[in-house]
Order: C-alpha cells, then structure tokens, then sequence
C-alpha cells in the first residue's frame, strides 16, 4: 500500500518483486491514467508476477496485489476491492496522512484473510503404493484446521500455517486414468513426486518427470523418497542421479518428517519471514495437545485445564480462531469435571518427594539415568525445589525429575508445558550467549533458567522462599555438569561437591558493589595439571601436550559476579620442581589472597606432597590465606589411584575446602576459582 508515494504497509507471503521494482512500476503506470480508470482495477505483467492494483481518489491510497500468473483475475479484483473497503472501514477514525508502517501493522488479522482466496498450489503426485496418501494425512495433520474437496482424481486441502494458507492437492486416481495427471498438476507452484524407494519405481517414475518437463511446468519440482528405511530401497543419491531432480528422504510413517516437508514448502515458496518461530509453536502445540491428551486420560482436570489454555494461547499466537478447533469442545468438559472433583487438590505444592520411583530404569539409556540422578542429588540439596527440566534451545524436553506424588506422574506435564512456553523469551533473550542464569516469577513459583553451553537449559521451579544465590551457584554447577554429559563424558562425577554448598552461604550475603582484584596462586608437584586448570578457566581450552612451568607463569580474567561487582582474577601459576626453584619463591606468595594445592589422582607421590606446599604457602603468606586443595585429573577413572576419601581426609586435616576437577572436560573448574573470589569478598 501507498499514501500517494510512501510505502505505509505490506503482507508478504513469498517470493515476489521487490519493493524498489514495484515503486517505480505503479507509480510510473499510475501517473499515466485519466481519474476515471484510477479508481478502477488496473493489472500490470512483469518477470513471472501479475500486479493488481487500484487507487482511491478520496484517500489517495494505492492498494496492490502481486500474485502469480496462475491466479484468477476475477478473484484478485474482488479481492482488492474487498480489501480497500475493510482497511477503510478499519480506519475510517484516522486521517490517512496519520498511516504509517507501525498503524497499519494492527490490519495484519484482517490482511491474512485475503490469502487463503489463493493460497499457493502444492501437488502430489506418484504411482499407487508409494504413499502419497499416508504424506498428504501426514502433511494434513488432524490438529491442523482444514478444508477438504474430493474428486475423481483425489483430494484438495486447504491447510493453514498461521498467516500461510496452502492448497494441497493429492493425486489419489488409479494408473488407468494417469492422463488426468496433467490437468490435476496444472498450475502448480510446487509439485512433489513420490517414490516408494525402490529402482523399478524410480526408474518407471522418470515418464512423470519428463512429461512435466515437457508441458513446461513452472512449478519447483522435487522428489519425495519415501520408505528409505526397507531393505529394497536405493539410497537417495542413486534416485537424484536417475531422476535428475533433488531428492529428499522420508518416511510417511514418521511424524517427525512432517515439519520437515512443511519447511521444504516454505523454503520452495520463498516463505522465510518469521517462519522458524512459527514452526516452533506448532510443534509446541501439538506436544502440548498430547499431554493434554495423557492428563485426560489420567483424570487430572487441573493441569488438563491448565494444557489446554496453553493450547489456546499458542492457537491466537499463531492467528487462528481457537472457538473453530475441534479441540476447543474440550472446554465444556473439563470445566464440568472440575466442579465435580472441586473437593480434589491437584495443587502442585503439595507434591511430596519420592526418592525411588516405581518405574523401571533399566531400558533408560545411561546418559539420561546419569542426568536423572545429578538432578535428584541437585533437588536434595537446594530446599524448596518442586521440579527440574532439562531441554535443549529448541524447546524440546530432554528428561527431567520432580517431587510428585506416587500416583500423579503426570504432574510434569504441566510444569513442562510452562517451561516450554517461555522458550521463545529465552531464545530472543539469550539467543547468541552460550552460558546464562535468569529467574522469572509467575504466580507463586519462582522459574530459574540457567545454560552452560549450546546443547541445554537447565530449569528450576522452586517456591518463592528458595533462596536465589542458592538456585544460581547450584544450578550454574548443575547446568555445567549437564553439557558434560551430554558431549558424552561418561565420568562425571554426579555428587554435588561440598564446596558448592559452601559456596551458596557464601553468595547468600550480600556482596559488595564496585571492581575488585584478588591474588590466586596455584601450587602442587610438576605435570599435576596447574597450567591446564588456568587455562581451562581463562581461555577455556585444553591441551593435551605437556610443557613445565619453570619459575611462575601470570594470567588474568575479569568476571562480572553481579550487575554492580567485577572480579580481576591475579592468577600466579608457580613451577612445580620442589627444590630447584623453592629458595625464589617466597616473593611469589606476597599478597596472596587465595591458593590452590593441586593434586594429581592419578599420582599418589603428588597427595603427599601436600603438607610440604601447605608449610610454604602459610610461611610465606597471610595466616587469613584461604586454601583449597584440587584433585585434578579426574576423568582418568582408570588411573585414578587417590581417591575423593583420601583427598577429604587431608582436607580435614589441615582444614581446608577441596573439590575434584578435570582441566580437560572442565568439571568443577570455574566452580573452585568462583569459590576463591565470593571467600575474598566475604573479609572485604
């Protein structure tokens, strides 16, 4: 639309000419035209696009349409008549020098009306056997709202896709009436011939390639190869070097593949514009519908209710009328059955924890019981906990664990569901940052989200009265733990180390604002991983290759703790040879705040070597010096000869903190110099 030469608005619902082309063109026409024809329809032809437009003389506003050539004329007309009078209509209280792109966005509900009068064109077509039917059916899906028409060839469906309609027709007549097949594919803007995989259809399928070739079809034209999984298939570089056309596999049987040929629709239509979010939902929405599903069966009409007003949400997210769903007639029934079970409490806070679960965990795969298990040990520690989800940056659950009651698993389902739909918040929000930690109030819940890599995010909803310093140090810990499963490190440690306790008393005061430096000197035998554990912390990275330290080696990282505090970490790297370097080192230690005591497990010599690095720390430093002993090297389980029991016994002895780390997979690293930086704040 123009108010007489300003672009004030556009609906775009795939490829078309672009703006700058289509100013010159109207505008160029436009001036050319007496009063008279101004105010009627006027059509212009340009590359592959018809461009229909007409001016009103009272407003000076130009409305346009640019639809393809296959498009009815006489439904473009009506429909750009149709139009102008209901944007009039919608504004007919604003002085149209008043329009703007920001105005005329709150017309977008009405704009994607006129769509669905010629939504895109998609054909089906294949021998019988191969599976259009079971694709359209997958395509169509019953959640998704529809039109259908039936012929003697086969079926037309209209479907919609938020704003985007699509007419999908299927090309369902047998073999002997094939020579309908060309009218059936007429006009088309994408045509998708299905193959059942296997060399003699493929090969009996290249006279439907040819004869679209040969009628000059200008449409996109793919091939679908459906059951590639059997074993009389032919891969699908084999089918693309027969037919000559880009293959795609599938499998109708899967419905993970039907998002996959929606977004090939989509890519073939030029449709990009937002459409990534609005597949998201979709797949949101029909794995809430299943809950929903699931929670009906189970008779819990709270949570039912609470799935189903989600669903609802997501429907008018997506542009739809929820009242026309077929699954809006649920309303009516789970509002009579919570009035009739009103004496029920479903009430998620009076869920009591159930350490040993009933159900069987031995066809769970190792990775999701290792994961089940830190985050049962992460729900002892931190009060107050009602339940943990781990999902990927899709949205999609990974497994999670809550304190349920024995017969209600479904309970979940509901608290999964309001995770899920902040995703989208979390992805804008944090889209481009790897590690995060946000806490959200609803209601009376408090939702914790943390991520500590690109593969997950971690959760937490818990009561108001849990405390947020112990939900960021243990779920910060948690979330680290998660990615290191998840790349596959199998030995991880699944304990919550007592450091990371201490650590959330510690932040639970109130610490200081402003920038702060504090002096941290690692100590230990040579090769006991010093130099890796720094760099692990400042640069994140490992190197395998060993280099020895000789004399000290200084490294810096600054750190937000919160909005108002930064912490410059001075980190003294000190060479491990006893006693070569020992008479230069008491300068190293001046000023130091913290010190590590480093231990290699896999080496026992090096946990004796303790007392000797504890007797020069605390000569040559502040009696108030606080200590940690590190047991790195703890990915090595098959060589590990000092165990966590050793390590803590010499802790206790000489009253130190300790922690077991790995510098290669990162395991507890940041977690023991976090430690050290909330320790210097609390004597500040």
């Amino acid at each position: 639309m123009y108010n007489r030469n300003n672009f004030i608005y556009s609906r775009i619902f795939g490829t078309s000419i672009s703006q700058e082309l289509l100013e010159g063109l109207i505008l160029s026409d436009i001036e050319q035209k007496s009063e008279e024809d101004k105010d009627k329809i006027n059509s212009l032809e340009r590359e592959v696009f018809r461009v229909s437009y007409i001016q009103d003389l009272v407003s000076d506003l130009i409305f346009l349409f640019v639809n393809d050539f296959y498009d009815d004329l006489n439904i473009i007309k009506k429909a750009v008549i149709e139009f102008k009078e209901k944007f009039n209509l919608f504004f007919e209280d604003l002085n149209k020098e008043q329009l703007n792109l920001d105005i005329c966005q709150k017309f977008d509900m009405n704009a994607n009306q006129f769509q669905i009068m010629m939504p895109p064109k998609v054909s089906i077509i294949g021998y019988q056997g191969v599976g259009k039917t079971t694709i359209t059916e997958l395509v169509r899906s019953k959640d998704i709202p529809i039109k259908q028409i039936s012929t003697i060839t086969g079926n037309i469906a209209t479907l919609k896709f938020a704003k985007y309609h699509i007419s999908l027709w299927d090309y369902a007549g047998p073999e002997d009436l094939m020579f309908l097949w060309k009218n059936f594919v007429k006009e088309s803007n994408i045509i998708f011939l299905i193959t059942d995989s296997t060399l003699d259809n493929v090969e009996k399928s290249k006279m439907l390639l040819n004869s679209i070739k040969i009628d000059k079809q200008n449409a996109f034209i793919a091939v679908l190869a459906n059951k590639f999984d059997t074993k009389s298939s032919i891969d699908s570089e084999r089918i693309e070097n027969i037919l000559g056309t880009k293959t795609y596999t599938i499998s109708a049987l899967d419905s993970k593949y039907r998002y996959e040929i929606i977004k090939l629709i989509i890519n073939f239509l030029g449709v990009n514009n937002n459409f990534s979010e609005i597949l998201n939902k979709l797949i949101r929405r029909e794995r809430i519908i299943q809950d929903f599903q699931d929670v009906l069966k189970k008779q819990n009409f709270e949570v039912a209710k609470f799935l189903f007003n989600q669903v609802i949400k997501l429907s008018e997210e997506l542009g739809e009328d929820p009242q026309k769903m077929e699954f809006f007639k649920n309303k009516e029934k789970i509002d009579l059955m919570i009035q009739k079970e009103s004496t029920q409490n479903y009430a998620i806070e009076h869920i009591t924890y159930q350490e040993e679960p009933k159900e069987s965990t031995e066809n769970i795969p190792l990775v999701e019981k290792n994961l089940k298990k830190l985050l049962q040990n992460y729900m002892i520690n931190v009060e107050g906990i009602i339940a943990v989800v781990i999902c990927d940056r899709e949205g999609f659950i990974i497994t999670s664990e809550s304190k349920r009651e024995e017969e209600d698993d479904m309970i979940l389902g509901g608290i999964a569901v309001a995770v899920d739909s902040f995703i989208d918040r979390i992805k804008r929000e944090f889209e481009n940052v790897t590690s995060f930690f946000n806490i959200t109030i609803i209601g009376d819940k408090k939702f914790a989200y943390c991520s500590s890599g690109k593969d997950s995010i971690l959760t937490t909803i818990s009561s108001l009265t849990t405390s947020e310093s112990e939900l960021r140090v243990y779920s910060e810990h948690v979330a680290n733990k998660i990615e290191l499963l998840l790349e596959g490190n199998e030995n991880v440690s699944l304990e919550i180390p007592d450091l990371i306790k201490l650590l959330a008393k510690t932040k639970d005061g109130k610490i200081p604002k402003g920038f702060f430096s504090t002096k941290l000197i690692l100590t230990g035998d040579y090769a006991v991983g010093k130099t890796s554990l720094i760099a692990r912390f400042v640069q994140n990275l490992f190197k395998d290759e060993y280099h020895s330290t000789v004399g000290v080696d200084i490294s810096m990282k600054k750190i937000n703790l919160s909005d108002n505090t930064q912490m410059k970490f001075v980190i003294w790297d000190i060479g491990g040879q006893i006693t070569q370097m020992a008479p230069y080192r008491k300068r190293f230690y001046e000023g130091a705040n913290s010190a590590f005591i480093v231990v290699d497990r896999t080496r026992l010599d090096s946990l004796k070597s303790v007392g000797m690095w504890y007797e020069e720390i605390i000569k040559h430093s502040s009696k108030n010096i606080n200590i940690i002993i590190i047991g790195n090297k703890s990915d090595l389980v098959d060589e590990i000869v000092v165990s966590g029991d050793d390590i803590k016994s010499i802790a206790d002895k000489y009253d130190f903190t300790y922690i077991l780390t790995s510098a290669k997979t990162g395991e507890n690293v940041t977690d023991a110099f976090l430690y050290c930086a909330y320790n210097f704040l609390e004597k500040v």
